[in-house]
C-alpha cells in the first residue's frame, strides 16, 4: 500500500470517509426540508378545495329602529292588520317612491321598511333594477316591531331615475323558515 493509499483508508479528519458522513448528514436535512414542505403544500392544497360552509340561519339587519313607523294610530294598524285574515298573508310597507344622493355626505335612501309589530313573521328585502336585474339594496332579517329608516346603496349607481322591484321574503320567527314573498314596484330617484 502506498502512503496516498493509506491516507484516503486512513480516516483522517480531512479524508474522503469524512466528507461522505458531511454530505450524508446534509443530504438527510434536505430530504427532511423537502418532506417538510411537501406536507405543507399538501395542507394548504387541500385546505383551498373544501367549499366554505354557508352561514347558518338568518343574518338579521343592524340599521334598525325600534317602533312602527311613526304617522299611523295603533287604530289604524290595527285596522290594516284586520283585513288580513290568512296566515299565509305578509303584511309590507315601505316607501314605494325612496330618493337619495349619490354624493355627499348623507347618500342614504328612505327607504322606510317596515315590518308591523303585530305581524308574526320575520322580513327581508332585496331591491333590483327592472332593467338590468341587477341587485341595488339588501336588508338583513328584520324583527316585527322594527324598520329601516334609510341605508345607502350596496351599489354605486349615477344620478337618475330608476325602476325597481322591491321582493319581501317572510320567514317563521320561531323556524326562520321560509313561509312566502311578495313583490312590489317602486320607483327610485338619485341625485347629484
Amino acid at each position: 500500500m502506498t502512503n496516498g493509499e493509506m491516507r484516503e483508508a486512513g480516516g483522517r479528519p480531512g479524508s474522503r470517509r469524512s466528507g461522505s458522513r458531511r454530505t450524508g448528514g446534509f443530504l438527510v436535512l434536505l430530504l427532511a426540508v423537502c418532506c417538510a414542505a411537501g406536507a405543507a403544500g399538501g395542507v394548504y392544497l387541500s385546505r383551498r378545495n373544501v367549499p366554505e360552509e354557508p352561514p347558518q340561519g338568518l343574518v338579521y339587519e343592524a340599521n334598525v329602529v325600534s317602533g312602527d313607523i311613526p304617522g299611523k294610530s295603533r287604530e289604524e294598524r290595527q285596522q290594516e292588520m284586520d283585513s288580513l285574515v290568512e296566515e299565509g298573508m305578509l303584511a309590507m310597507s315601505m316607501n314605494i317612491t325612496p330618493s337619495g344622493k349619490v354624493s355627499g355626505d348623507s347618500r342614504g335612501i328612505n327607504w322606510l321598511i317596515e315590518n308591523p309589530s303585530n305581524q308574526g313573521k320575520l322580513i327581508r328585502v332585496e331591491i333590483t333594477r327592472d332593467d338590468t336585474g341587477e341587485k341595488i339594496y339588501e336588508t338583513g332579517a328584520i324583527r316585527p316591531g322594527n324598520y329601516v329608516e334609510s341605508a345607502p346603496l350596496d351599489t354605486a349607481l349615477p344620478a337618475g331615475v330608476y325602476e325597481c322591484t322591491a321582493v319581501f321574503f317572510a320567514y317563521g320567527e320561531e323556524t326562520e323558515a321560509l313561509i312566502g314573498q311578495a313583490a312590489v314596484k317602486l320607483t327610485l330617484t338619485l341625485q347629484e
